[in-house]
């Protein structure tokens, strides 16, 4: 009856969201009649190459790949569709769970995974939808779920997230806005709403005036859904079905949040915000912190407050791995806690884009996490184009650094041949469906017109 009451919360306000959709593409639409009407817009990546993955067995198996990734566009809106195909050594299509099927081209649920991502607007619009892959998502500043992805398991898990922003602004009536997202759309488990508020804009006072106060809750409904093409329930309770004995398990965390920007004056700005966060049944606990941008550089500082039984970021990169075994985790943080984040992002000689946090606690049990990320300006670099990402927990040392265990990392190597072909490497470092941490390499020759 709950899942039942929040999908139904959740579905009238992304109906609602879809309706404005329709506002504000039909006001553009007028807009744009004085000056410039939408235009189509087409664009296709042909990949050839190799791709290698671990299969079900463990054992590392490498498929001759072609992938079409056609992107269609029309104003604000954007569909871009993913159409890979991965062939064996005897030309069959990849069945890395050795069932005998072809993955993800078995059933008709199969073939909506293949839309990449539907959206309207981009991040930071006053209306911004996405339906499909979510790569990275922050819900507010983060305490309650902060670099949620629904890809962690990908190639083996397809989901077709949703992600709903709706600021007040879109319709000259600032003081409300909301923040959504859904896993899968599908099969609606982890669901997250945040609605926040500019309720002294009246005032004709600066900073005050500019106060904003929000609410968010975040619910797991099916937290031991099985995923693992090895395990023998895989098929009883594969999704989008829920496994029953989630009912008694699930997730729940709620919190308030408040910011307020201390100092706007031409390229400097400094937010500061606080937040408070409780977990259903667990602990609860809050953060402080501020973040100065000035034009190309922005520092990030953060100290946080634990209570027992409470995490950072309890949906956090690594969630989907976690998942069954998390909340009941919870139990082992037996004290009270204190920490802190440091972070920084910065853009060097218009060449390269380079960010960096560092966050641990005072006196709790974990090690420190290292979120970093490195890349090329686009045409920055004559015929190179470059990235790197990486993402560490619980480093216990710093030979542990290069361990594979709690570690999300991709490095993207590209080498442009001619205006339209790339050859690319790809490295990623992610899990299986299992849980079992995996490598995972790509060469490729992309063709992009």
């Amino acid at each position: 009856m709950a899942k039942k009451f929040l999908v139904i919360m959740l579905v009238l306000l992304i109906a609602f969201g879809f309706g404005i959709v329709g506002v504000a593409f039909g006001q553009s639409g007028d807009d744009e009649k004085s000056s410039e009407k939408p235009k189509f817009g087409f664009n296709m990546n042909l990949n050839i190459g190799l791709s290698s993955y671990e299969d079900s067995s463990g054992q590392q198996i490498a498929f001759q790949k072609f992938s079409f990734f056609p992107e269609f566009s029309y104003g604000k809106l954007g569909v871009g569709l993913d159409l890979t195909f991965e062939f064996d050594g005897d030309f069959k299509l990849r069945d890395l769970d050795n069932d005998g099927k072809a993955d993800t081209w078995t059933k008709f649920t199969d073939y909506l995974y293949k839309i990449y991502y539907v959206r309207y607007g981009h991040k930071g619009d006053p209306l911004y939808v996405r339906a499909g892959a979510i790569e990275t998502y922050t819900l507010g500043h983060g305490l309650i779920m902060e670099g949620y992805n629904n890809i962690l398991f990908y190639p083996q898990i397809h989901q077709l997230g949703l992600n709903v922003d709706l600021d007040g602004s879109l319709f000259n009536f600032p003081l409300i806005g909301f923040e959504s997202i859904v896993d899968d759309v599908l099969d609606w488990d982890i669901i997250g709403l945040r609605v926040y508020s500019r309720p002294l804009m009246s005032l004709d006072v600066p900073i005050i005036n500019q106060l904003k106060v929000g609410a968010s809750f975040v619910t797991d409904l099916d937290p031991l859904e099985v995923n693992d093409p090895t395990n023998p329930d895989y098929e009883k309770y594969r999704s989008p079905k829920d496994n029953p004995d989630s009912k008694d398990n699930r997730v729940k965390e709620f919190g308030i949040d408040t910011e307020v920007p201390l100092l706007q004056k031409g390229k400097l700005s400094i937010i500061s915000y606080a937040d408070y966060a409780k977990i259903g049944g667990k602990g609860s606990g809050g953060l402080i912190g501020s973040t100065l941008t000035y034009d190309w550089f922005r520092f990030i500082a953060q100290l946080r407050f634990f209570g027992k039984q409470f995490v950072m970021s309890y949906f956090d990169p690594y969630y989907e791995l976690d998942r069954a075994t998390k909340y009941n985790s919870l139990d082992t943080i037996t004290d009270s806690y204190m920490g802190y984040l440091l972070g920084t992002g910065f853009s060097i000689l218009n060449l390269l884009q380079f960010q960096f946090s560092w966050s641990d606690g005072f006196n709790d049990a974990e090690g420190p996490r290292i979120q970093s990320g490195l890349s090329t300006v686009e045409g920055a670099i004559p015929k190179i184009d470059a990235s790197f990402a990486f993402d560490k927990k619980d480093i216990d040392n710093f030979k542990d650094l290069f361990s594979g265990a709690d570690t999300i990392m991709q490095l993207t190597v590209g080498y442009k041949v001619s205006g339209m072909a790339k050859i690319v490497f790809i490295f990623k470092r992610t899990y299986t469906p299992s849980g079992k941490s995996t490598d995972q390499t790509f060469i490729e020759t992309q063709f992009s017109f």
